[in-house]
């Protein structure tokens, strides 16, 4: 929020992705296998695939969280764009000793030997300290062009669950969920109104509620339709039609 207390987009920090933040709808057997694993931490390996917006990394960084101390999650995809792979004895050293380990956008340096070594070195880490790993892709462990064998069959041994995006009357619920966790209530018209003029991606409105959220309290006001409007409008984004028509 800026001085004069009008909206900005778009937002900033995101809240805390908690494991009981996620909606499981659709993907009840991928949640369950995530809590499974923070449940029984062992020599295991769980590979979550999807579209952008399914919810892999809100799932990683949920488990993280939950884990304790020490339970580190990299963006392999931000690693990779910033600089070269660190060395296997350099990340061995660092990442170790982690009660769970999750990596995210492991296809992202599919093709790129280093990387694959450095990944191949942490799986065999893992599972001889009996630790486990999480890991995560837009593509799934046999469609990845990995280039090093070792590592491809490694990765196609985890465990492996494909995270499906909702549909849209999913999306109304899981918007409206949101709503609920911070003390909201948004009506199912005012739902759909941000479904339709601003995006169908949850992880955008996630940060879209916060922002209005903070917007609500300040100015004690209901998340009305022509609340939200007022406050894309005063924000200088108008209003963003999806990609995707949305429909009902």
């Amino acid at each position: 929020m800026n001085t004069d207390g009008q909206l900005v987009l778009p937002l900033g920090l995101r809240p805390q992705p908690l494991l009981q933040h996620f909606s499981t709808l659709g993907n009840e057997e991928a949640v369950a296998a995530v809590r499974q694993m923070l449940s029984s931490p062992g020599p295991r390996c769980l590979y979550l695939s999807g579209p952008g917006g399914s919810g892999k990394s809100h799932l990683l960084q949920g488990a993280a969280l939950a884990a304790g101390p020490w339970s580190p999650y990299l963006d392999l995809a931000d690693w990779a764009r910033h600089g070269a792979a660190p060395s296997v004895q350099e990340a061995l050293q660092s990442l170790g000793s982690a009660v769970l380990l999750c990596l995210d956008g492991v296809d992202a340096v599919a093709g790129k030997r280093p990387w694959e070594e450095l990944l191949f070195a942490l799986y065999n880490e893992r599972l001889q300290s009996q630790r486990p790993l999480l890991i995560a892709g837009r593509l799934g462990p046999r469609s990845a062009p990995w280039r090093l064998a070792d590592w491809g069959s490694r990765c196609s041994a985890c465990l492996h669950y494909a995270l499906h995006l909702p549909d849209d009357e999913q999306r109304l619920a899981i918007l409206q969920q949101m709503a609920r966790q911070r003390g909201l209530f948004l009506r199912e018209d005012a739902a759909y109104y941000l479904l339709r003029h601003w995006t169908r991606d949850l992880g955008q409105l996630e940060q879209i509620i916060e922002q209005l959220d903070n917007q609500s309290w300040a100015r004690q006001r209901e998340l009305s339709i022509p609340f939200i409007r007022s406050c894309l409008t005063a924000a200088g984004q108008g209003a963003h039609l999806p990609e995707e028509g949305a429909s009902r």
